[in-house]
């Protein structure tokens, strides 16, 4: 093949020599032979390779921008078989939350459930580019936030490594670029066949892991041809599995002890579980004096002897009602609140981490087609077919005098519920298994180019690539629901139902029992769930389309070499069309989003062009000094036009030190579903985002004082709905948040990037260094805020109540409750990002192998997001945000064996500072009870091991990771996102599997 061809192969941007790279695990490709000398003839051979980070052909070690490189064969010793987990355990991505099967599974994200996307630096994955052999990837991923790379589509098995750009390459490679650029490049000039199997299982039941994957390659005089198909499967992995993961408790201590304080549940003689509470019978009214009671039923027989029938004191016993027949009254007193039901049998059932089954198969290949011309084609298939399964409380409200005579006939003796009179809202809370929901996403990519080299005339020995990509993501997914209407017929009738049909839905109305005890424990008829429950099925499509060309070469030779220029155009397209499942667009879901069709294009044009000035080269203090400049020049239908650029400088002063810099600009036109998306509705706890209740309590205990800022500006009589009063504890129990796209309203994003680094490669020490500071700027940067944050940014305002974020909800004048909040898409004022990457890699030759150390660490110094009503967020150093976060690798390698020891840790975290600064202590008033809460995660490391042996092409590999079974911390679950009590958080992924072994066998032919 020739060198040429072996150019073409590796792409435009990113071709470095793979056996360098794989000998240099996490270190920048500059960093690396810097002692050879670049006038040898041997080298200039070399200098035809490109980087990961320029389009100019140039020597792997003369790039101004750090890049850490990432590879299968560490993967693999790591005991890793996931594109995801290898990109989201990196120091650039693991001290910030990512997303993952888990976490899309858990919350909604953006790509929807089960996908998994990367995040450089915290900034999203929207503004991380993601290539894939140099090319731009189209997105993946179900619902209508899909605009990210989603990395289930290509598997691990298919590729060879990772280079990823630790700086902004807007100017180089387009929008997204703004944190950096992952590009994936695959295993590529093989000739032969591979099989090989994988298996990770942990020692305790849950989150299996099975691979199957085969590749053929075969080189031949004009060409290559490389396929490549995959299977993967992972069981899915729930609460009831771990026993950290099930149970969630209030997790407090005694004041300045490491005593439990939690509220004890008698019947079992541990700290109650306080997950998602069932099975009640709430009543408001006359007959409470204005105080609600609550009705729980005995399903074991048991709770008679740990709780009266009605409280014990006289003078407030005579405001409650006798309980039904089974039911025991679980009021808000201390006994009551003991033994309140709050752990389903169907919460041991819920995911943590989905079943997922994957299909790949990839192909690319090449064919000199004469006179200096390639053909090259690459295609990619990929099927995910992800499933989880979790459970959800619902509701309805009914007026007792109707309802229960109705049921019961009028009168105490029908009716079990008696003593009441009047007028009594009743609600009940029973809680069922139906909230499964899965995605099956197909997924397409083709690309066709032609590129060839230029012989004679003024360009001659320069290259050209002319190629096309298409790109379709076809996802559908379904979802249980709970029928809105069918709900609502059981609420305020005076009569049967039976006869009538529901106004949306259009099913036949049978009349429901919601203080039934089975009906309260899930435990429905067939009848009623089908009145009750359906599933529905939505579709998303994402297509995109680019054509791109490039024309790169020396220009002519200066005294410090040759002048290397690249210039070329990108024209682009992207469309989305999600269209939800009937019963969301009808807005007759109970409880969840109602949404219409997001549906719109973008269309992208760019032209570029980058330059290597060789400044000088064997001077004094400078043995060479380089300069690059890129810009770029886009113009978008939504978004205007922009132009962005970048200038790097590498400084080598000699063998051992070199310095490199670099400071561009950043355009990101906001994605589809940020412009486009259309109004979504939710519903939200009126507790989870309203800071102004219980403000007398918390001055009481200390929690706040009446000076602080939330005090000050939720009881002003000027604030929103007229203030409220320091007694108030709440009004209804949701308010409405509707979500939405910012089409003409919506910025385009600006952002500025600068790396500064040292590179130490002290002669004849086997030993590289090197350190890079960081600093991100985002100007105008698209976000959703959250209802909470919306509600905190304006009570906390400096400015309040003048403040425009103030306008983004309205609270009642009259309940004092939040209705409404506006959550879409705007500008915010930025975000700043600031650290620093240490990289650290050491060999040495004895008797008995070869001993490589190597190192990587992130300390991240700022990561401050500022709204346009200057109220500031630094979420660094809080759960989820470490500041700190790094690994140490050990590798021996003698003969055939190869042993690995592994050791990735996350530094502490503490959200106690954030806290305070939002006018709270971290302490919580437990039955009168002043207890501690534990805000805080401690450090934690995961230790992995393995050895691997080859011989006649087989290569046989086993090991443990998370050798030491090391749990995710435990944090209390009123001031951190817990799966029982351990922190739920993407840097814990490995934690949540506990230990496990893995093997793989391959076989080569």
């Amino acid at each position: 093949m020739s060198a040429r061809r072996l150019r073409g192969s590796s792409s435009l941007a990113g071709g470095t020599l793979a056996a360098v790279l794989l000998l240099v695990p996490g270190l920048a490709v500059a960093q690396a032979q810097s002692s050879q000398d670049p006038e040898d003839d041997e080298a200039t051979e070399v200098e035809e390779l490109v980087v990961t980070g320029s389009r100019i052909p140039q020597n792997e070690f003369t790039s101004p921008s750090p890049i850490q490189v990432l590879t299968t064969d560490r993967a693999q010793q790591r005991g890793i078989s996931d594109t995801a987990q290898l990109l989201q355990s990196s120091t650039l991505a693991a001290g910030s939350p990512q997303v993952n099967a888990a976490i899309s599974t858990a919350f909604v994200t953006d790509g929807g459930p089960g996908a998994s996307t990367i995040s450089l630096r915290g900034l999203g994955a929207n503004r991380t580019l993601v290539l894939l052999n140099g090319r731009r990837a189209g997105p993946a991923g179900t619902r209508g936030g899909v605009s990210a790379f989603d990395l289930n589509v290509i598997p691990q098995s298919s590729i060879d490594r990772i280079d990823v750009l630790k700086d902004g390459a807007s100017s180089i490679y387009g929008s997204d670029a703004v944190a950096g650029v992952v590009n994936l490049i695959t295993q590529r000039s093989r000739d032969g066949a591979e099989f090989s199997t994988y298996a990770s299982v942990p020692f305790e039941q849950g989150g299996e892991q099975y691979n199957i994957s085969g590749t053929f390659g075969k080189s031949f005089d004009r060409g290559y041809l490389n396929v490549s198909a995959d299977y993967y499967r992972q069981e899915a992995l729930r609460a009831g599995d771990r026993e950290d993961l099930i149970c969630t408790n209030q997790f407090v201590f005694e004041p300045g002890t490491r005593t439990r304080a939690d509220r004890i549940d008698p019947r079992t003689g541990q700290p109650q579980c306080t997950d998602l509470s069932w099975g009640q019978i709430y009543v408001y009214g006359p007959d409470f004096s204005g105080r609600a009671g609550r009705f729980q039923f005995d399903y074991d027989g048991n709770l008679g002897n740990f709780i009266p029938t009605r409280p014990t004191n006289p003078a407030v016993s005579a405001q409650y009602p006798n309980a039904p027949a089974g039911f025991y009254l679980v009021n808000y007193d201390i006994p009551s609140r003991a033994v309140t039901n709050n752990l389903s049998e169907y919460a041991y059932d819920a995911t943590i981490i989905p079943e997922i089954e994957r299909y790949t198969v990839f192909v690319d290949g090449a064919y000199e087609l004469g006179g200096g011309v390639e053909a090259y084609a690459e295609l990619l298939l990929n099927r995910r077919e992800s499933r989880t399964d979790s459970y959800r409380q619902f509701w309805n409200y009914t007026y007792t005098n109707d309802f229960l005579d109705f049921y019961y006939g009028p009168g105490a003796g029908g009716d079990p519920l008696t003593g009441f009179s009047g007028l009594n809202l009743l609600s009940a809370t029973p809680i069922t298994d139906h909230f499964d929901s899965e995605q099956i996403v197909d997924y397409a990519r083709v690309v066709l180019g032609l590129r060839g080299d230029i012989g004679g005339g003024f360009l001659d020995g320069w290259s050209w690539d002319i190629y096309g990509q298409y790109s379709r993501s076809d996802g559908d997914y379904s979802q249980d629901v709970i029928l809105q209407d069918a709900v609502d017929s059981t609420s305020f009738k005076t009569s049967s139902c039976v006869g009538t049909n529901l106004p949306v839905s259009g099913r036949p109305c049978i009349d429901v029992d919601f203080t039934d005890p089975d009906f309260l424990a899930g435990r429905l008829t067939q009848a009623e769930r089908d009145f009750l429950f359906d599933n529905e099925t939505g579709n998303t499509l994402y297509e995109q389309t680019y054509v791109e060309g490039s024309l790169a070469g020396n220009l002519f030779e200066l005294p410090a070499g040759p002048l290397g220029l690249a210039v070329g155009f990108h024209l682009r397209k992207d469309e989305i069309n999600d269209t939800p499942g009937e019963i969301t667009l009808a807005n007759n879901s109970w409880g969840l989003s109602g949404a219409g069709i997001t549906a719109g294009d973008e269309e992208t044009k760019e032209v570029f062009a980058e330059a290597a000035i060789p400044l000088l080269v064997n001077a004094p203090f400078a043995r060479s000094l380089d300069l690059s400049l890129s810009g770029r020049y886009t113009d978008t239908k939504t978004s205007g036009d922009a132009s962005t650029y970048k200038i790097g400088l590498n400084w080598a002063i000699n063998d051992a030190v070199r310095f490199r810099a670099t400071h561009g600009t950043s355009f990101r036109a906001p994605a589809l579903f940020e412009l486009y998306l259309a109004d979504q509705t939710s519903f939200i706890a009126q507790r989870s985002i309203d800071p102004c209740l219980n403000l007398a309590t918390r001055v009481a205990d200390g929690q706040i004082s009446v000076t602080d800022p939330i005090y000050v500006n939720c009881t002003n009589p000027a604030g929103p709905g007229g203030g409220v009063s320091p007694t108030f504890t709440g009004g209804v129990v949701t308010a409405t948040v509707v979500t939405g796209g910012g089409l003409g309203v919506l910025e385009p994003e600006t952002s500025k990037s600068t790396v500064i680094g040292v590179v130490l490669t002290p002669p004849d020490s086997n030993l590289s260094l090197a350190i890079d500071y960081f600093d991100i700027e985002i100007n105008d940067e698209v976000a959703v805020l959250g209802a909470a944050g919306i509600l905190q940014a304006c009570y906390l305002s400096e400015n309040f109540p003048a403040d425009p974020i103030c306008n983004q909800f309205d609270r009642n004048p009259t309940s004092r409750s939040i209705d409404e909040v506006r959550d879409s898409y705007i500008n915010i004022s930025q975000q700043n990002n600031r650290g620093l990457d240490f990289t650290a890699r050491w060999f040495g030759d004895y008797g008995w192998g070869t001993l490589t150390l190597d190192s990587q660490t992130t300390w991240t110094l700022e990561d401050v997001t500022a709204t346009f009503a200057d109220f500031t967020t630094d979420p660094r150093g809080n759960i989820g945000n470490p500041e700190l976060v790094g690994n140490i690798n050990a590798t021996v390698s003698r003969g055939p064996w190869t042993a690995f020891w592994g050791f990735d840790w996350i530094g502490k975290q503490d959200n106690t500072a954030d806290i305070i600064r939002l006018g709270g202590t971290p302490t919580q008033l437990i039955d009168g009870r002043l207890t501690e809460q534990k805000a805080s995660a401690e450090f934690t490391g995961f230790h992995s091991v393995s050895l691997a042996y080859e011989f006649e092409g087989w290569t046989l590999s086993g090991g443990v990771a998370n050798l030491f079974d090391e749990r995710a911390p435990a944090a209390s679950s009123a001031r951190a996102s817990v799966q029982g009590n351990s922190v739920f958080a993407s840097q814990y992924t490995e934690a949540y599997y506990g230990r496990r072994g893995f093997v793989r066998f391959s076989k080569s032919f």
